[in-house]
């Protein structure tokens, strides 16, 4: 992994593909709140920084309608068949976003055990079982492959879940990076990010993202690349990259943007499965290219109904894009350099320290 800007990358690159900025990171940025503005919706992370790696749990304090949107062709997950509009349960007590990949599906073993504790859950007779459908990112080999998230790490994320929570390098973004298209040695920093959006009536739209995506991430308001593949004169465009200079070798399996969008207006299940499609389409402003073969890109919608009007589909489809392109730009302000890769800040620091020098 680079423990110094651009080692390995080579400065051949189109420089019609280059794209350099002048504004200092995050000056342009616009984002406010948090998932937990939606009343009922806890936030709880286990984050192991030595091994970089951790899971996220998002609970809502009653049973939430739920629905999810997978569009990267590499997807991991749990519990998942049964938010099919289809399907018999109408709703779930949360959802697991862990790393770990295939192995990190053991953590939300400990949040059922957490909730089942709780007496949270479907009733069968004398037991309850919490619903807990889950999604993984691959972290492994950014620090430590050898350990994953367990049961007991995703109990001790449960039982810390709370109105307030940190961003970043936590939980399942611990071990998150994004633009990768020149290698691991040129990547950014990513990580779990957070942001909402109130609307005039009062009820409210939130996002939790886990932003790990083989993409660059985009400012959707202005186009300002914020992270990209990092070369001596900056970052690069990654969908240019692709097109003009694309790499033998782009990580497969190795990427994945996960999340939850959550509100409090009533939906059914196919409501709130509208709710992750709007999700998805928040990924596709601010991280380009998104859902590629590379990536298992999904979202979960979560509805807990719990203000009193009805809104329109299309007005919480916006608010949705806004409230996830917002936690995806917070997750990339929020993340701080670990394990020898960049965080965003970081990068533009050393390459203004780069020119200077000269």
């Amino acid at each position: 992994m680079p423990d110094e800007l651009g080692r390995g990358v080579s400065d051949n690159i189109d420089s019609a593909i280059f794209l350099q900025r002048e504004k200092s990171f995050g000056e342009s940025m616009n984002y406010s709140g948090s998932i937990t503005d939606v009343a009922g919706i806890t936030v709880g992370h286990y984050t192991d920084l030595i091994n970089g790696t951790g899971c996220t749990v998002v609970l809502s304090d009653e049973p939430a309608n739920a629905g999810m949107e997978v569009r990267g062709a590499a997807p991991g997950s749990r519990e998942t068949a049964l938010l099919d509009p289809l399907a018999s349960a109408q709703w779930v007590n949360g959802v697991t976003l862990t790393g770990g990949s295939a192995f990190g599906l053991d953590s939300p073993g400990g949040v059922v055990r957490y909730l089942e504790e709780q007496g949270v859950g479907v009733k069968f007779g004398r037991t309850r079982i919490p619903l807990i459908p889950a999604a993984v990112v691959f972290d492994l080999g950014f620090i430590n492959s050898e350990v994953r998230p367990t049961v007991d790490d995703g109990y001790t994320a449960a039982a810390s879940a709370s109105k307030d929570f940190a961003t970043g390098n936590v939980g399942a973004g611990t071990g998150s990076t994004v633009a990768k298209l020149l290698g691991g040695a040129s990547s950014i920093k990513g990580g779990v990010g957070t942001a909402s959006v109130k609307m005039p009536n009062g009820a409210t739209v939130g996002a939790l993202m886990v932003v790990n995506a083989i993409g660059g991430i985009v400012d959707p308001e202005n186009g300002e690349i914020v992270a990209g593949p990092q070369t001596s004169k900056g970052f690069v465009d990654s969908i240019d990259l692709m097109i003009e200079s694309p790499p033998k070798d782009r990580g497969f399996f190795r990427n994945t943007t996960i999340g939850v969008v959550a509100t409090d207006a009533p939906l059914d299940k196919i409501g709130a499965t509208r709710l992750a499609v709007a999700g998805q389409d928040g990924i596709a402003l601010a991280i380009r290219p998104s859902h590629t073969a590379n990536d298992g890109d999904t979202v979960f919608g979560l509805s807990t109904g719990t203000h009193p009007d009805a809104i329109p589909g299309d007005v919480l489809h916006a608010a949705a894009l806004k409230a996830v392109t917002g936690a995806i730009l917070n997750a990339i302000d929020s993340a701080e350099t670990l394990g020898g890769v960049l965080s965003a800040a970081d990068a533009k620091s050393a390459l203004a320290m780069k020119g200077n020098s000269k």
